[in-house]
């Protein structure tokens, strides 16, 4: 099971509140607040539009059994107004997601800002070894960038999906410290998917023969290594293109460093 779900059902269920808000696990009596966000266009407007009945029927029955999924209730008038959540980034195993919905009644007065940075300081408090939590929005959005932004979090990454450019914020604090907890956490991450993916077993003989400190290779040597951050959906080289390294680096099932040939069969 994925680290971020275990953590969840440790802690599962949740209350958060704020000033003017409570944050409260989705239940059956929401379902029509759930229809009105996934079928409302200026809401769906950066989230691939309308959904269909069926998608909004699969997401009424699946919101009350997810772990992670709040209701947003304003607490002046008892009105749920919008849906955060906190949950399994897909794209990168041992990352959290922070998604987040309101009502266009509720938005311009701050109340995402006050929800998701109730999430975000939560997740962090209950689960400081949780790993890397992200919040990922159309490069477009300017409304919920601004709303990321205005929480301290700071751009770390950009990526094209679901037909659009997309960006990756986590919470900031000081530039450099920031940027180095994340490459760090990342790089963990990176690390155990690779042993849980079997790079030994693609490594070629003189991948397998690679020293674990890597420094001590001759210049020659480490010319051929590519050392990029390959993604989550395929082995992409970050390099610039049309370069032609022979071994692409992951970690043996012991830890060691093993490399592979680019077009080497996974």
């Amino acid at each position: 099971m994925n680290p971020v779900d275990v953590a969840l059902d440790s802690i599962w269920p949740a209350e958060l509140r704020t000033d003017r808000l409570l944050l409260r696990p989705v239940t059956p009596q929401d379902a029509d607040v759930v229809r009105e966000l996934l079928t409302d266009e200026r809401v769906r407007a950066y989230l691939g539009g309308p959904a269909s009945p069926e998608r909004v029927a699969a997401r009424q029955a699946a919101y009350p059994q997810t772990p992670g999924a709040w209701a947003i209730v304003r607490i002046t008038d008892g009105r749920t107004v919008g849906l955060a959540s906190i949950g399994a980034d897909p794209r990168s195993e041992g990352r959290a997601e922070v998604s987040y919905q309101l009502l266009p009644s509720a938005w311009g007065g701050g109340l995402g800002r006050e929800a998701v940075g109730a999430v975000v300081s939560w997740w962090t408090a209950t689960v400081p070894d949780g790993g890397p939590v992200v919040a990922v929005t159309q490069a477009t959005n300017a409304r919920s960038r601004r709303l990321l932004e205005s929480l301290g979090m700071i751009l770390v990454d950009q990526l094209d999906e679901h037909g659009s450019r997309q960006c990756v914020y986590t919470p900031g604090g000081d530039q450099d410290d920031s940027d180095l907890r994340w490459l760090r956490l990342t790089a963990a991450h990176l690390d155990e998917v690779e042993r849980r993916r079997g790079a030994q077993s693609r490594a070629t003989a003189a991948g397998q023969r690679l020293p674990e400190d890597l420094t001590i290779l001759t210049a020659e040597a480490a010319s051929l290594l590519c050392p990029a951050c390959h993604g989550t959906y395929g082995r992409i080289c970050a390099r610039e293109a049309g370069h032609m390294p022979a071994l692409h680096l992951g970690r043996a099932s012991d830890g060691g460093w093993v490399a592979w040939l680019e077009d080497f069969p996974v």
